[in-house]
């Protein structure tokens, strides 16, 4: 039952998974301290969740070109150079932090230039992963690869929780900057056979042919694309995150913030360290979509419950089923996607897995400063039950995949 952790044996994809790690874990830092920096600043759960509409129009903006990117130039080079970016923004934070007044304009435009990167780093990170080992682990690498993600959401809460209050927000930002300069050392370790690419000659109808094609090759696999639209639709209507700062106020428990954004990874975490039967699943279609199912009940359950503790435990169940449900599409991914694509699948992957959360917490922290936080998360899910059962029903490639066919 337990995970398998043989591919930390292979050097290449060790330096990788332990400098993502690291840069994941100050990236999380980040991530709580600006919705939690805003929401005191402006006491407005729209402010709060606004800030993620903007992340996601410079996500949109750059997610399909990095997944070009990916497919034509050397991955790692590609990393290098936006972790090089991705140090210096956490810095601009630090900055305007430490002033008596801090701007929101700057909040904003550094988080979404951030988003922005991140949509160039991500396609060339999946694309990369597979290209560090065997054919015959991916299945392994697709439950351990989640890993980085889970330790850092259940640490970096915490420990966040505790540095904005004994540290202040400038230096918990600067621990995210520092974080990537110590990724950088592990990508620079990182050998393998790159990319000899004609692409920086293209012009620019060129570039576009590599997006349509691309768009092709996914409209050539409704499994696929069945798997991007289950995530999206869960992520929108019921993504509690932009939540958290207000619900911990509303129950009078804001030491306990950390544990709201722990909980789902604590959940994620038990799945993950359980996920070796996951490797001998043959209809990986059906466990996606029944674990977007239990994911939505989770958050239908916290949205409906009046206690904090059984809130909490509400999201410890949604961040065990997000998980299952990750672990199974990245196996239908890294198996069925070829290397000719792979870059650009990603890019579609990252605005389908990104661009939902970020829009679900622009969309709930609208409705929640109208409607209430709970009610605003309950009818978040049943709508998300709805879509769902209503889009497996009308399109079920993804429901009939089998990958042992």
């Amino acid at each position: 039952m337990l995970i398998d952790l043989s591919p930390l044996k292979v050097r290449n994809f060790r330096r990788l998974f332990l400098g993502q790690l690291i840069s994941a874990f100050g990236s999380q830092l980040t991530a709580i301290v600006i919705p939690f920096q805003i929401y005191f600043l402006t006491k407005s759960l729209f402010w709060t969740g606004l800030v993620s509409g903007v992340e996601f129009l410079f996500l949109f903006t750059s997610g399909l070109i990095g997944g070009v990117l990916a497919d034509n130039l050397d991955k790692r080079k590609i990393l290098i150079i936006a972790e090089c970016i991705l140090c210096l923004i956490p810095l601009g934070l630090a900055v305007n932090a430490a002033l008596p007044t801090p701007s929101i304009f700057v909040i904003f435009i550094l988080a979404g230039f951030a988003s922005f990167v991140n949509g160039l780093h991500r396609p060339a990170l999946e694309a990369l992963t597979p290209r560090l080992v065997k054919v015959e682990d991916l299945p392994k690498v697709s439950a351990l690869a989640p890993m980085r993600h889970i330790l850092t959401t259940i640490l970096s809460p915490l420990v966040g929780g505790v540095l904005i209050v004994k540290i202040g927000a400038a230096w918990t930002y600067t621990l995210d900057a520092l974080s990537f300069f110590i990724s950088l050392f592990f990508l620079l370790g990182i050998k393998y056979e790159g990319v000899v690419s004609t692409f920086p000659h293209r012009n620019l109808k060129e570039f576009f042919a590599e997006l349509v094609e691309g768009k092709r090759y996914l409209q050539s696999r409704p499994d696929i694309l069945g798997s991007y639209v289950n995530d999206f639709i869960a992520m929108v209507l019921c993504n509690p995150v932009t939540l958290y700062p207000a619900l911990a106020v509303a129950y009078n428990r804001v030491e306990a913030l950390g544990l709201l954004y722990a909980c789902p990874s604590i959940g994620a975490l038990i799945m993950t360290l359980l996920s070796k039967w996951t490797i001998s699943v043959g209809r990986t279609g059906k466990f996606i979509v029944l674990a977007v199912i239990c994911w939505s009940l989770s958050m239908l359950f916290v949205g409906l419950i009046p206690s904090f503790n059984w809130i909490l435990f509400g999201l410890f169940c949604a961040g065990y089923f997000d998980m299952m449900s990750g672990v199974f599409r990245v196996t239908l991914w890294n198996e069925t996607i070829p290397e000719s694509v792979r870059g650009r699948m990603a890019g579609f992957e990252m605005l389908s897995y990104m661009s939902g959360p970020l829009l679900g917490n622009t969309l709930l922290g609208f409705w929640a400063d109208i409607y209430g936080i709970q009610i605003t998360l309950a009818v978040g899910a049943m709508l998300a039950l709805i879509c769902i059962l209503a889009f497996n029903f009308g399109f079920p490639a993804l429901w009939h995949f089998n990958r042992t066919k």
